[in-house]
């Protein structure tokens, strides 16, 4: 049983962005299908983030606290500086109010949580991208609200203690059954990386099916501002991404690939679902949203090449390289 499970988490692990990307579009062509996996989002996102924990021992998670100031100024970035930079575009680039809104409401909510396992996916750094996930989800809601209102004008409805709690057992839980698991199966935890990674995948996998609820009606009520939506989506995702990188190309190549992943991908669902009143009557801040959902699901597919190519060139000057104490 556990040889037959291994090898198909293994297959999983070894074929992710692909499965993501097949989730993706088994919701979108089959709404009822989308419908009945949408009640498993909550515990699809326990597995994925038990995935990522089991991709993150403590040796790795120490050798990446080790650099207090590199992961302080990541924080830093990705919770205030792409929220900041994305008010600064607007401010010189010509758009329309419902785009610039939605474009805001994306860039000022936490890096999604599913960060940390598409990284396991890509091979870059799951610890990293766990603390840089972690983090600002966990206080996003105190700073999220007031942000919100300062720079896109949107009410947001957040308990902040309530949500800080439920996101806290989520990761807490993750964490503690990951180190049960450690304890009571740590060689087969150890000799099957790629079912850790395909943990992550499994949950996933739901949470790209499920995600797919409604989306099918919102695109074919407007087909052909969702497809200009978009591409922007596509667009800004990888923009961000690539500013991410090349803002902390001092890092080492995968932590700094890992900090771009964080970057562009972010917690869309979380701001959807606390604007909700504030959205009624904005369709055209919605339909961008929905949009900025697929990119998250879509791009690992069609990047990994790329960030593995990346991964394995040598950084312009080995001088500027920042490795962790440890």
């Amino acid at each position: 049983m556990m040889a037959a499970t291994g090898r198909a988490l293994g297959f999983a692990g070894r074929n992710g962005p692909w499965l993501l990307l097949f989730g993706v579009f088994a919701g979108l062509v089959a709404p009822a299908l989308a419908t009945l996996v949408r009640p498993l989002m909550g515990a699809a996102v326990f597995v994925f983030t038990l995935g990522a924990f089991l991709k993150a021992d403590r040796t790795a998670f120490r050798a990446e606290a080790a650099a207090r100031w590199a992961i302080c100024a990541i924080l830093l970035w990705v919770t205030f500086g792409v929220p900041m930079l994305a008010y600064a575009a607007l401010r010189v680039l010509p758009t329309w109010p419902d785009l610039s809104t939605g474009l805001l409401l994306c860039a000022l909510a936490p890096p999604v949580g599913s960060a940390a396992a598409i990284a396991a996916m890509l091979e870059l750094s799951a610890p990293l991208a766990l603390f840089a996930t972690v983090v600002p989800t966990l206080a996003a809601p105190f700073y999220l609200p007031a942000l919100a209102a300062l720079l896109a004008g949107a009410d947001l409805a957040i308990e902040p203690v309530a949500l800080s709690l439920r996101l806290g057992v989520i990761v807490g839980g993750a964490a503690l059954a990951a180190s049960l698991l450690r304890r009571f199966a740590g060689a087969w935890v150890r000799d099957n990386p790629n079912a850790m990674t395909g943990v992550a995948v499994v949950g996933l996998l739901v949470v790209g099916i499920g995600a797919m609820r409604g989306m099918r009606e919102q695109i074919l009520l407007a087909p052909r501002a969702a497809a200009t939506l978009l591409v922007i989506a596509f667009l800004v995702n990888l923009g961000l991404q690539v500013t991410g990188a090349l803002l902390f190309g001092a890092l080492d190549r995968t932590r700094a690939l890992t900090v771009g992943l964080v970057s562009g991908n972010r917690n869309i669902t979380l701001v959807w679902a606390a604007a909700a009143p504030f959205l009624a009557e904005r369709p055209g801040v919605e339909l961008f949203l929905a949009m900025a959902v697929l990119p998250i699901f879509i791009l690992p597919a069609a990047t990994r090449r790329a960030v593995f190519a990346l991964r394995r060139v040598a950084p312009v000057s080995s001088a500027l390289r920042i490795q962790p104490r440890g």
